[in-house]
């Protein structure tokens, strides 16, 4: 069970405490009316009230856990992504992966394998993000990152907001959140935003220092959004980590151009 269910039963078991508590006080201090003596109805009633104070302290923690308690729990148990095959690998039966992800060449194709028009090779860092590839950092071959997850915003935990794989524009500035693990500081990373026909839209390098696990993202906001499929490759030093697609449908706003008098000699 992960935290997000446990959080979800923490958050309906004290909401049931607290209609039960709630309820039950309020039929003690109701019954309280029919007792005949003062004494005993001011002790049944006060026995009623603290029931329903019990009722309200238990809603109070219920929208506590249900408001507050992923972020809590994530500070105290950090998260540990794991890596997802992506559509970008070309697999066979018998090819073992290797941690760059890069297919054997001794390796022949079966006769009974079916290739899809949208399985490609693993990605190549650009040449002129290599040459700038001098840290002395040694990477973690360990280091994952999640799925990539688009979003025109992000909230203050670099969480996507109303996430999408498809945007029409005008779109603006795009967001690629994602989690991450086993990550070095000092080691460069790239982001590279490609259009499928355009090439590449936008580019993200620098050195790493987000620690080695949490969550992090990427952004891009060209000229212009040209319709078509954009793929974002995640490199880790020179390495391949993970790939995510997404697609703009319409036509890019145009400019307006405003002219200008000038004036002449008459």
């Amino acid at each position: 069970m992960n935290i997000d269910r446990v959080i979800q039963v923490a958050v309906i078991i004290l909401a049931g405490g607290f209609l039960i508590v709630s309820y039950l006080g309020f039929r003690i201090a109701q019954d309280s009316r029919d007792l005949p003596y003062f004494l005993m109805r001011r002790s049944q009633l006060t026995r009623g009230w603290r029931w329903m104070a019990l009722g309200v302290f238990l809603g109070l923690l219920a929208l506590s856990v249900q408001l507050a308690g992923r972020k809590v729990a994530y500070m105290v148990y950090p998260p540990t992504p794991s890596l997802t095959a992506t559509g970008t690998q070309t697999l066979t039966p018998t090819i073992t992966q290797t941690p760059t992800i890069t297919l054997t060449p001794s390796i022949t194709p079966l006769a009974t394998q079916t290739y899809t028009p949208t399985v490609s090779t693993t990605p190549v860092l650009p040449d002129a993000i290599s040459v700038l590839l001098q840290e002395t950092v040694t990477p973690n071959p360990e280091a994952a990152f999640s799925d990539i997850v688009f979003a025109t915003r992000i909230n203050d935990s670099i969480q996507p907001v109303s996430p999408s794989d498809t945007f029409v524009n005008p779109v603006g500035r795009l967001f690629g959140a994602f989690s991450y693990n086993n990550l070095s500081d000092g080691v460069r990373w790239s982001a590279i935003w490609r259009h499928k026909d355009a090439g590449i839209v936008c580019v993200e390098s620098q050195v790493w220092d987000g620690g080695t696990g949490g969550y992090g993202y990427t952004e891009c906001e060209p000229d212009a959004w040209e319709p078509g499929e954009y793929e974002v490759q995640i490199f880790f030093a020179e390495t391949w980590r993970v790939s995510g697609r997404f697609t703009i449908e319409g036509a890019p706003p145009t400019a307006t151009v405003t002219p200008s008098l000038t004036p002449s000699a008459q």
